[in-house]
């Protein structure tokens, strides 16, 4: 069994908040700025934060989520009960528009369902932006583990896969011209590097588009430098359910 506060898989990870009482990065530079009424909870192995659907939030900083254009692994617990719209869970962006490269997660997310968790990427100059979404809804309001991976193709473009609790759940393709990832319509991987701080909890468009705060908790956010595989994948989900 995986002691505490030690991550059962190390290969490639680069940054990692347990969110155990505090938002150090406890596995690179990255340590978290909490601000808000941000507050911790009983979490899958230790505390988590909590978010109050307000002001609560978590600066990581500028370099946390610089991913370029290779493979790279997100993965995190979280729980939420909300029945709101669209909630703001972590976000890399500047601006509400598609001037610029980004990517963000939000709960409730396409379709327009509470609860139904979304990966958005978008390469920037306002081309086409990608998205993944959870195949059901989380908002249940117990711990669900999430991974989301982009992998690269043998046709130059990238798959992006998502794990829900250890399991494959869904994938898409993702071209920078919106297009499939098929045969000729092949183009380049965006680099998903930019300037602005990796945030937790909020989101640059809450400004504009009716998008709200997250409310509910997260824990153990890890950053890979790769694709994990999916025994990779479940080996953490397990470490997590094992801790509970």
């Amino acid at each position: 069994m995986t002691g505490f506060g030690q991550a059962p898989i190390t290969n490639g990870l680069v940054a990692r908040w347990t969110g155990d009482g505090n938002a150090k990065d406890c596995a690179g530079h990255c340590d978290g700025q909490v601000s808000g009424g941000l507050r911790y909870v009983p979490g899958p192995t230790g505390q988590a934060f909590q978010f109050d659907g307000g002001d609560a939030a978590i600066d990581f900083g500028p370099n946390a989520g610089n991913f370029g254009a290779g493979d790279f692994t997100v993965a995190y617990w979280m729980k939420s009960s909300s029945a709101r719209h669209v909630e703001c869970f972590l976000a890399k962006r500047s601006t509400c528009d598609g001037a610029a490269v980004f990517w963000e997660i939000n709960v409730g997310g396409r379709p327009t369902s509470p609860g139904c968790v979304e990966l958005v990427m978008a390469n920037g100059g306002f081309q086409s932006a990608s998205s993944l979404v959870a195949s059901r809804p989380l908002n249940d309001g117990v711990w669900h583990h999430l991974a989301w991976v982009r992998q690269s193709t043998s046709s130059g473009g990238s798959a992006f896969l998502l794990y829900v609790d250890g399991i494959f759940d869904n994938s898409t393709n993702y071209f920078v011209d919106g297009r499939p990832d098929t045969g000729a319509n092949a183009t380049m991987t965006t680099a998903l590097n930019n300037a602005r701080p990796l945030v937790m909890g909020q989101n640059v468009c809450q400004c504009c588009d009716g998008r709200l705060p997250y409310s509910g908790a997260a824990a153990e956010l890890q950053l890979f430098s790769h694709a994990l595989s999916a025994e990779e994948i479940f080996t953490i989900y397990k470490a997590g359910k094992m801790g509970k």
